[in-house]
């Protein structure tokens, strides 16, 4: 066949050849170009209608996204685009049809580029509280400030004020209900932002973070898998069946959040807190954890291995089949008021930790005394 292929370049008709080669690739990447053209425009068109106002419209698009998640050229784009979306999203049909597109047809490396992206967007609305308390208060400042500005409108001193330009410009004043109605619009508009949007938006993220780590876990268990958060709020989080190989939390926290089967290995642990969290079947192993509050977890069934501990807290905390092996760092004042029901709690050497029976039995004549007075 070689042979033919080349008798036939090397003969007269080998320009005729040429010319017929360069048409049909000119032909088809013509082709190629068009069609991709055809699909970026209904990519754009789709994009449009995903953020639009109606729900339907909403999860219309992500159904076409959907298609072009499976799309080579298009899937980084539709993961991007799909991930700017939960900025604004509190529609739990709408929230849970994009995480199944994001999860659809992701493979280990694309898991994970979706859990960092995650993870950001809910860094974003952690730091967004502070500023937003500080805008909350700038308009409750600015309404009283013209309320007593209104009170002393007219008179000599107002008016010698109003001069020196230490007060409001008059303006503002003589159309105080006009001015106090933008004010205080503005003001509920943050507060319900403040006070229960943004903390939907954290835990909708957070949970998705744990979901897809959970996915990237399973989808190669003996592979490594990185957790590092830095300044995430990931209250109310439920995690499990993960186990890292690295483990980097800072400045997070994960009160009340709910672990389960979740392994964390090479851990450093600083500034974080998990207070009223519930931790069961679970591990930490090597590494530091440092100026981190666990009072009130609940522990059942965990493990803490070659653990340097500094500045921990374990005040008010439940034990259960939990145990504390070659760790160092802890003190007794770190277990205040902590209890453990079971034989199988082993603590560090020298820390007394107290069993039900005696602290209840212990509660009850402190109560009996003062009663007796």
């Amino acid at each position: 066949m070689w042979d033919i292929i080349l008798q036939l370049l090397s003969s007269s008709s080998t320009p005729w050849i040429i010319g017929i080669i360069t048409a049909l690739v000119t032909g088809w990447w013509a082709l190629k170009k068009l069609r991709y053209e055809k699909r970026l425009e209904k990519f754009k068109e789709t994009n449009d209608s995903l953020f639009k106002e109606r729900k339907q419209e909403v999860l219309a698009a992500i159904a076409t996204l959907s298609i072009f998640k499976r799309d080579p050229e298009f899937e980084k784009n539709t993961i991007d685009v799909l991930l700017s979306r939960l900025y604004t999203e509190l529609d739990y049909d709408v929230i849970n049809s994009i995480l199944t597109t994001l999860i659809q047809d992701s493979n280990r490396q694309e898991l994970l580029y979706i859990a960092r992206g995650l993870q950001d967007i809910n860094r974003n609305f952690f730091t967004q509280h502070y500023p937003l308390n500080m805008r909350m208060s700038d308009i409750d400042n600015a309404l009283q400030q013209l309320d007593e500005s209104h009170r002393h409108f007219g008179n000599d001193v107002y008016k010698s004020m109003l001069a020196d330009k230490k007060v409001d410009a008059a303006i503002y004043v003589r159309n105080k209900d006009l001015v106090q109605k933008k004010y205080e619009s503005e003001f509920l508009d943050l507060f319900s932002y403040q006070k229960y949007k943004l903390i939907w938006h954290k835990q909708v993220t957070a949970d998705a973070y744990a979901a897809f780590m959970r996915k990237a876990f399973l989808a190669k268990e003996n592979g490594n898998l990185v957790m590092d958060l830095y300044q995430n709020d990931f209250n109310h989080v439920f995690m499990s069946e993960v186990t890292t190989t690295v483990t980097k939390v800072k400045r997070s926290a994960f009160g009340s959040g709910s672990f389960a089967e979740t392994n964390f290995y090479n851990v450093t642990f600083e500034l974080n807190k998990f207070t009223n969290a519930v931790i069961k079947e679970s591990s930490f192993r090597g590494g530091t954890i440092s100026d981190t509050d666990f009072s009130s977890v609940n522990f059942e069934g965990v493990r803490f291995e070659n653990i340097s501990f500094k500045k921990t807290k374990f005040n008010t905390t439940d034990f259960k089949r939990t145990s504390f092996i070659n760790c160092t760092g802890l003190e007794q004042a770190d277990f205040i008021d902590a209890i453990y029901y079971d034989s199988d709690c082993i603590f560090p050497e020298g820390i007394v930790v107290e069993h039900e029976n005696d602290y209840r039995l212990r509660i009850a004549e402190a109560q009996k005394m003062q009663a007796t007075g």
